[in-house]
């Protein structure tokens, strides 16, 4: 059964894990972060199925990320010249912690790349990734540099983390973006746990933990106003239903919030299962009714908030605006 309407965006990660520690990430805080990557010969029959059964057309664009850093896949080469042979548009999210192959193939269809930073300075990097703050610039301007001698014309983005610590950091950071020509993406870092956030949500969270994270997360005050506007739950469309994520198995994931040891984590295999069945099992899951009737689904959906003092500025605006009339022009829109 053809699904009628392609997914805008599709969530794929190739590699399932990280080497960063981030210890309000699923994956950054679980013993086990590393959990293996997907071979190129079942991404293909993935990618293959995923465009045959209508849930990606010239408008969708393929993420190679969700929990999992994308540049550690040892084949990525021939990930990408997969995707190129369908001509599909595909996106990049990383730490930087390493810096990929670039050539013509890594840019032909390369939609934008996201730079993922948790501060601008080594001690605040020594408290969320535990990786090198000084390699991970260096590799960004690096990573920047090659995409744009190759003929990358796309967006680069930083999404930086704000914790209540790093805060006075924002701006060198947009400074270092102004250089580089790359947009600017500031927001309050969030618990990236479903199992804690549900805790948080429903005040079920033990004083001593919520204690703990309120030393470095902004905004957790706000929930238990914002959740009292019960009527928001009753008629709450989760974003989920608008996009696909899929494991370094070819897992479809109910919802990219829960944790891998939940029993209702997958709703079926894109190898295995028809789409159609995936999605409607996808729709019956309990733990989506739980999640939207606690107020839980409406909070994470509007959880990612830029700090109200942030003013843009006259290079941002123009970088936004550009990347804009490119996307115009091109018909990526």
């Amino acid at each position: 059964m053809k699904r009628q309407t392609p997914f805008k965006t599709i969530y794929f990660d190739i590699f399932g894990g990280c080497n960063a520690r981030c210890p309000y990430c699923l994956t950054g805080s679980s013993e086990s972060r590393i959990s293996g990557e997907i071979s190129p010969a079942r991404f293909a029959q993935a990618l293959e199925k995923l465009v045959r059964e209508g849930a990606i057309d010239s408008g969708s664009v393929l993420s190679l990320y969700n929990w999992g850093e994308p540049f550690l896949h040892r084949n990525l080469p021939e990930i990408i010249r997969i995707i190129n042979n369908y001509d599909v548009r595909f996106a990049l999210s990383t730490n930087a912690y390493r810096v990929p192959a670039i050539d013509r193939e890594f840019v032909r269809n390369l939609d934008h790349l996201i730079f993922s930073m948790c501060g601008f300075s080594q001690a605040s990097y020594d408290r969320i990734q535990q990786t090198n703050f000084d390699k991970a610039r260096e590799n960004i301007t690096r990573i920047v540099e090659d995409c744009r001698r190759h003929g990358f014309k796309g967006d680069f983005r930083i999404f930086f983390h704000i914790y209540k610590f790093n805060e006075e950091e924002v701006d060198p950071c947009r400074k270092f973006a102004n250089r580089l020509g790359i947009h600017f993406h500031p927001h309050y870092a969030i618990l990236n746990r479903w199992d804690d956030l549900r805790k948080l949500v429903t005040g079920g969270m033990p004083p001593g933990t919520y204690f703990d994270i309120s030393r470095d997360l902004l905004g957790l005050d706000e929930i238990p106003a914002f959740l009292k506007k019960e009527y928001v739950a009753r008629r709450f469309l989760c974003p989920q239903f608008e996009y696909l994520v899929l494991t370094e198995n070819g897992d479809v994931v109910t919802c990219c919030q829960l944790p891998k040891d939940r029993p209702e984590f997958l709703c079926g295999n894109i190898l295995d299962d028809s789409l159609a069945d995936i999605l409607k099992r996808r729709q019956e899951m309990p733990v989506c009714e739980d999640c939207v009737r606690t107020g839980l689904a409406s909070y994470i959906a509007g959880s990612i908030k830029v700090p109200a003092s942030y003013r843009r500025g006259l290079r941002q605006t123009v970088l936004i605006i550009e990347g804009k009339l490119r996307r115009l022009i091109s018909g990526r829109w």
